[in-house]
């Protein structure tokens, strides 16, 4: 008889799970706060419920009501999903039979906060979570800024679910020394500053105090997206809010993803890279570098062009999908 006894493994101890509330999650804010707000404005979210917690997704459906193009967007940090809405409009006029689901990134809009580290994969679980609750196997999937990076490393361990990658402004590629001595040390700080470094990292991302335009209330009832409201909103009433930023900023892939990226441009599927002029989170030079052919500049836009000026952005996503490349 063979001997099947276990050959002797090293020491070895696999992380215990933290129970650190009843649910283990901070619960978003409720739609009734957002109406209090915002009115009704927006679409309506609908809400999927897991061991991590709720995710709020958008769907917004084919004006042509033939679904021939599936498409998921996901967002950057700080601004929530319904920041894509104006890249969403300019795509379905180009595109009726374009059917697009968003959904708020963990910790954004009316998602909740998992009290666990906001790795790569906790948001790669609520992709495969939309794309089921849509029964789609696979989409056209558009990454903005943090969405970008988030969608680069999915697409490399499940390159069956996207059909394309439009990668727009996006994160990975910043350089921890680029960051301030005092958000460094903040930023590697364990547990004892969390405030401070989540109030850092937010001051960072909106290139110092937010300032909300005072004539937001007329710009939203008129249908417009105003993100420095959202971001108030997301603020004043998500308790996980800064927390989640913070998590997303020092594991999520921020910075520091130069392999992954490299890893991605030999990928066989179809993608594309779309950078802004004047943006200095991402460049078309840093693309090439790594491997990318297919890179589009959007002229005398900065980071958020994806509102500065969606109907560039779209017709540049729109020709990559319809053209021969």
């Amino acid at each position: 008889m063979p001997d099947t006894r276990l050959s002797p493994l090293p020491s070895l101890e696999l992380p215990r799970r933290k129970v650190l509330r009843q649910n283990n999650a901070v619960a978003a804010p409720s739609d009734a706060s957002f109406i209090a707000r915002f009115g009704h404005a927006y679409p309506k979210p609908q809400y999927l419920d897991s061991d991590l917690g709720t995710t709020a997704l958008y769907e917004i459906p084919p004006p042509s009501r033939q679904s021939k193009r599936q498409i998921l967007i996901i967002h950057g940090i700080c601004t929530p999903a319904l920041g894509m809405l104006p890249l969403t409009k300019e795509l379905q006029a180009l595109d009726p039979d374009a059917h697009i689901v968003l959904f708020d990134l963990w910790g954004h809009g009316l998602s909740s906060t998992p009290l666990v580290a906001h790795t790569p994969h906790i948001f790669h679980f609520q992709i495969f979570q939309v794309l089921g609750f849509m029964q789609w196997t696979s989409a056209h999937i558009i990454g903005y800024s943090f969405g970008a990076s988030t969608a680069i490393r999915f697409a490399i361990h499940n390159p069956w679910a996207a059909l394309s990658v439009a990668l727009l402004a996006p994160a990975g590629l910043l350089r921890k020394e680029e960051f301030s001595q005092q958000m460094q040390e903040l930023l590697e700080d364990s547990k004892r500053r969390e405030t401070e470094a989540a109030d850092c990292v937010l001051s960072y991302l909106e290139g110092g105090p937010l300032v909300v335009p005072t004539d937001w209330r007329e710009r939203v009832n008129s249908g417009e997206i105003v993100a420095e409201a959202l971001r108030e909103w997301e603020l004043q009433e998500h308790s996980g809010y800064p927390y989640s930023v913070l998590s997303m900023f020092r594991e999520g892939g921020v910075s520091g993803c130069e392999d992954y990226f490299r890893e991605f441009a030999q990928l066989s599927l179809k993608k594309i890279g779309v950078v802004a002029e004047l943006d200095t989170v991402c460049s078309k030079s840093q693309l090439v570098g790594l491997g990318f052919r297919d890179v589009e500049i959007v002229k005398n836009a900065g980071h958020a062009f994806v509102r500065g000026v969606p109907d560039e952005v779209a017709s540049i996503v729109h020709r990559f999908w319809t053209e021969q490349r």
